[in-house]
């Protein structure tokens, strides 16, 4: 793991779209499928407004420098008279202990190692690996054996029939016990099964802990050296706690901006725009689950149609749409602009592709947005 400069999100209303944030996140093609036809040029179907089917232009009504088309922010927006150096509670700036230690357990976990115990007894909550063969008055079933393959469950965690993993409690790896369990009814897995009382004999193999490693300087410098540049658990550890009172930070300057500007009203283009950002993002989720997205919509979100989601979602809409608006305005205000070579340096080897997928302008609105964020962390106290 590598502690890495933080890199702002923007304009989306999820993680997975938005585009300078750590790059290992989502991995799905943004830009949906089919041509790249306007939002506003989707097909529509009776009196739906939205009826969405994927191709959105993410640059749409921005312009080359990365401004919302024929919106002067300042216009709509008031910001803060003390905008341009935010005063920072001493929290923001501040890590306590227990936040340090809980970043740097974080930071741990992703070096443990799983061993195996076998000499004491399986307890609530344990990991272990069991084999069994299931049967229904003596007679063996298909899918009710591991097949001496083993599996790794958690009891208390992992979904079984009945007590099944409870029963596991007390015993010690090496034993097999006759594990006693009643069929749900209906059991829509497998209806013969249904409400049957079934033995499933049962070899616990292993209790499986996980072991984080030895911190010391010598792990840091295993670890950290190439990827970070830190060789002891001081640096490691101010590595930390930079990063936490950067984002802290990040998270007060955003909301302080959203909390003390005064927006007049957020122009449609803008709500719009978000619609169709939320809209793609569920397009693209849903076809990660085959299915299309007004299907997805009913199903799986509990909406009637894409004009109820929106509906449902108009809060979080305006509200990215108004960050989008400030933010401009900030960079209206203080005169900033950015060019290619500033995007290019802040998505390296990624720009090509993230111009490819997304367009220019919009890269060009993300560079923007994270330039102006920038400058009013730099300058908050």
């Amino acid at each position: 793991m590598r502690v890495k400069k933080r890199m702002t999100k923007f304009l989306s209303l999820s993680v997975c779209l938005a585009l300078l944030v750590a790059l290992a996140g989502c991995s799905g093609d943004a830009s949906g499928s089919g041509d790249s036809s306007s939002a506003s040029s989707a097909a529509q179907t009776g009196d739906a407004k939205y009826n969405y089917t994927g191709g959105f232009d993410y640059s749409q009504n921005i312009t080359a420098d990365g401004r919302w088309e024929g919106v002067t922010a300042l216009d709509y927006v008031t910001l803060p008279e003390d905008y341009a150096a935010i005063p920072l509670p001493e929290d923001v700036t501040t890590v306590s202990d227990e936040d340090l230690q809980a970043q740097l357990d974080s930071v741990l976990a992703n070096y443990a190692t799983t061993v195996e115990v076998t000499d004491r007894a399986v307890e609530d909550g344990d990991t272990v690996n069991i084999d069994y063969v299931g049967s229904v008055d003596g007679v063996e079933f298909d899918g009710g054996s591991t097949g001496g393959n083993g599996t790794t469950v958690t009891i208390g965690v992992t979904s079984y029939i009945d007590d099944f993993l409870e029963q596991l409690i007390g015993h010690t790896p090496g034993e097999t016990i006759n594990v006693e369990v009643t069929f749900p009814d209906p059991y829509e897995n497998n209806p013969d099964l249904a409400g049957k009382d079934a033995v499933f004999v049962t070899t616990i193999n292993s209790i499986q802990e996980s072991q984080m490693p030895e911190y010391n300087d010598a792990f840091v410098a295993e670890n950290f050296a190439e990827n970070g540049g830190y060789t002891t658990t001081a640096e490691l550890e101010q590595a930390i706690k930079d990063s936490i009172v950067q984002n802290n930070t990040y998270n007060y300057v955003i909301t302080y901006l959203d909390e003390n500007s005064v927006v007049s009203q957020v122009p449609d283009t803008l709500k719009e725009y978000q619609a169709y950002v939320m809209l793609d993002y569920y397009n693209t989720y849903a076809a990660y689950f085959g299915m299309e997205l007004n299907d997805f919509i009913s199903q799986m979100l509990q909406e009637d149609s894409q004009d109820a989601l929106v509906e449902a979602q108009a809060d979080s809409i305006e509200a990215a749409a108004k960050e989008a608006l400030i933010l401009q305005a900030v960079a209206e205000a203080q005169n900033i602009t950015v060019d290619t070579a500033a995007a290019q340096e802040m998505l390296g080897e990624n720009y090509d592709s993230y111009v490819s997928n997304y367009g220019e302008p919009y890269v060009m609105m993300g560079t923007l947005s994270n330039t102006v964020i920038d400058q009013l962390m730099s300058t908050a106290h």
